[in-house]
């Protein structure tokens, strides 16, 4: 029974994030119609915050599962490689986005992407501009992320001795940790002013609450039904007010004229930088929403329905660097097209094909990692017989 509750777990786990790598597809896709119905504009958050949570959920229950096959020391030597992994994905995605970016400038593309890529940089300095990107101070369109990722990763075995030993002072430190954060920022060197567009410092906390979430789900839940009540209600009342301030977040036009300016100001923007408290609560309460449809056995019953979306959540790494190759693309081939910002048809156009090329490559590279691990559990069997 254990083992089934920890396979469907597994199962939830990558259809959320699947969703989540989708939802930032098509965020990254300038003039995109779908955009305009992804979390963003419904909550004070947006896929980010999704991907780092479930990223420490992920990394908690990896290390559980090795540690128990192999013991600890190999649990850590493969988070160890897995940091190097995404570090490797970092550079190659990074390389990516400049040559790309560098194909529609000399196309006379008039796409935003171009400028995201930070390919007139690397017209002007190419080799500085790839040592750049090598040495984590330039971090290019879409790839920002993967650094951040790469760290927590790297750092997840003392977090999680630590996390697992005392999971108070754990949490205490990181949102001490999360509270320096902007005065820390500066320490990482950045060929941008405003510093990278992830702030490792402040981020953490997203990640290891996803760590507490796994390996400490009874410091993290509430054991009693009547406070898990009024988590439920206080979640909703949380959900329901950010739905409405994400609204008027997206439409300034419908406040600016009745509310003082003051007000606004106290709200908005919400810096994604150093993960705004609201944008933390944002999640919190949305996130408990999730959990209480998890146990209640829907989010299961819909991966079952989602195949191509789960396998693109358990691959997420390879999906990630596909998913910024085809933001891209499809946002140089829909302002190519238009010669300039393309019109809706356009626009829906491009997201549909983006949509299912990251459902069709996605779903294609997850069933071909899985036969070659078939294959490799059967050859020692065969070999034995022989």
């Amino acid at each position: 029974m254990n083992a089934v509750n920890n396979n469907q777990r597994r199962t939830e786990v990558d259809l959320i994030r699947g969703i989540a790598l989708l939802f930032i597809v098509v965020d990254h896709v300038n003039g995109s119609v779908l955009a305009d119905y992804t979390i963003r504009n419904f909550q004070l958050f947006d896929a980010a915050e999704v991907f780092v949570f479930l990223a420490g959920y992920s990394a908690g229950a990896a290390y559980l599962a090795m540690e128990a096959r192999d013991g600890a020391s190999a649990a850590r030597k493969r988070l160890r490689r897995r940091s190097w992994e995404i570090y490797q994905a970092f550079v190659l995605t990074g390389v990516l986005m400049l040559l790309f970016g560098l194909v529609l400038a000399l196309c006379k593309v008039p796409a935003p992407a171009v400028r995201a890529t930070e390919a007139p940089d690397f017209m002007a300095q190419p080799l500085a501009t790839l040592l750049q990107v090598i040495g984590l101070v330039r971090q290019p369109f879409v790839s920002d992320v993967l650094p951040m990722y790469a760290v927590f990763i790297g750092l997840a075995p003392l977090s999680i001795r630590w996390a697992r030993a005392q999971p108070l002072a754990f949490a205490c430190a990181s949102v001490a940790l999360w509270i320096m954060s902007p005065t820390l920022l500066p320490l990482l060197p950045s060929s941008e002013p405003r510093g990278w567009s992830f702030n490792p410092f402040a981020w953490q906390l997203m990640f290891g609450m996803g760590l507490l979430a796994r390996l400490r789900p009874d410091f993290v839940l509430p054991q009693q039904a009547i406070v898990r009540r009024a988590f439920t209600i206080g979640a909703l009342v949380v959900a329901l007010l950010c739905m409405a301030a994400a609204y008027l977040w997206m439409r300034p036009h419908l406040y600016e004229a009745w509310l003082p300016g003051w007000l606004p100001s106290m709200v908005f923007p919400l810096p994604k930088q150093s993960l705004a408290a609201l944008r933390v609560v944002s999640f919190l309460g949305l996130a408990w929403l999730v959990y209480l449809a998890i146990r209640a056995g829907w989010v299961e019953w819909l991966a079952r329905f989602m195949g191509p979306v789960v396998q693109i959540g358990r691959h997420s790494l390879f999906c990630f660097v596909l998913g910024a190759v085809v933001s891209v693309g499809i946002e140089g081939l829909t302002y190519g097209f238009a010669g300039g910002r393309p019109a809706r048809p356009v626009a829906l156009g491009g997201d549909i094909v983006a949509v299912a090329l990251l459902l069709v490559v996605g779903g294609w590279y997850g069933r071909r990692k899985e036969a070659r691990r078939i294959a490799a559990k059967s050859r020692p069997s065969s070999a034995q017989a022989a």
